[in-house]
């Protein structure tokens, strides 16, 4: 009878066990679905963020895509898959824009890869301070993400045209400021194009989707100077990671 009742007894502990360990998996698992955005949010910062200082010394591995309309949504294989490649793609500066707490690399093409890692060129050939620079960057609709922070303010009617817009391409800082801000359609493209009417009058555009997908904000900011990056003031510096 002692040896049955000492069965029984480890049968109940193991049962115990077992219903613990379901318990808890069950509370991650419905903490991780409530808090899906907030964690894939997180894991697009250090995605993008990581060794941000450095990217600019990769060898540019992989040929830059230019095609908008083969840009798909931000997800974890996606994020995985830019964290593994992102030595294969090099950065060829960055965008600070310090009222909204933004500063990513920039990359050429709106390639997947390219857009989890940071901003990407819309052209060919674009040349910072001068023309029309068009970047496009990812919203995802959490205030800090990306070009999510443009969004938000948007949204809520404190996008001031004159925010100061900061690139460098890590010999000069350009500098710009917002003009105008709207929502257009997400086929409305042509406003990234390089007409010559910008020859002499360079801008930048910027581009991120909006909660739904369907339509876009767009952001066109006037070129207002440059100078070299070592003799920018100490508060421009500090906007980048360099």
């Amino acid at each position: 009878m002692a040896q049955v009742s000492v069965k029984h007894k480890k049968k109940k502990n193991i049962g115990t066990i077992v219903a613990v360990i379901i318990l808890i998996i069950t509370g991650i698992a419905i903490y991780c679905i409530a808090n899906f955005d907030h964690i894939q949010g997180q894991a697009a910062n250090y995605v993008s963020e990581k060794n941000i200082n450095n990217q600019r010394h990769n060898k540019q591995k992989k040929k830059p895509s230019y095609d908008m309309k083969a840009v798909e949504p931000v997800s974890p294989s996606s994020l995985a898959n830019a964290y593994r490649h992102r030595r294969d793609y090099r950065a060829i500066g960055q965008i600070a824009i310090r009222d909204q707490n933004i500063l990513l690399n920039i990359y050429q093409g709106v390639g997947n890869l390219e857009l989890n890692l940071g901003a990407g060129t819309m052209n060919r050939d674009q040349k910072m301070g001068e023309g029309n620079y068009a970047l496009a960057g990812h919203n995802m609709d959490d205030g800090r993400t990306f070009f999510s922070p443009l969004y938000t303010a948007k949204a809520r009617g404190y996008l001031a045209n004159g925010t100061s817009i900061f690139l460098t391409d890590y010999k000069k800082v350009y500098f710009y400021k917002i003009t105008s801000s709207r929502f257009i359609s997400r086929y409305n493209l042509n406003l990234a194009w390089n007409n010559k009417k910008f020859k002499k009058e360079p801008v930048i555009s910027l581009f991120t989707c909006d909660w739904t997908g369907q339509g876009r904000l767009f952001i066109r900011g006037k070129f207002t100077g440059s100078q070299s990056y070592n003799s920018a003031s100490n508060y421009v510096r500090s906007s980048f990671k360099i």
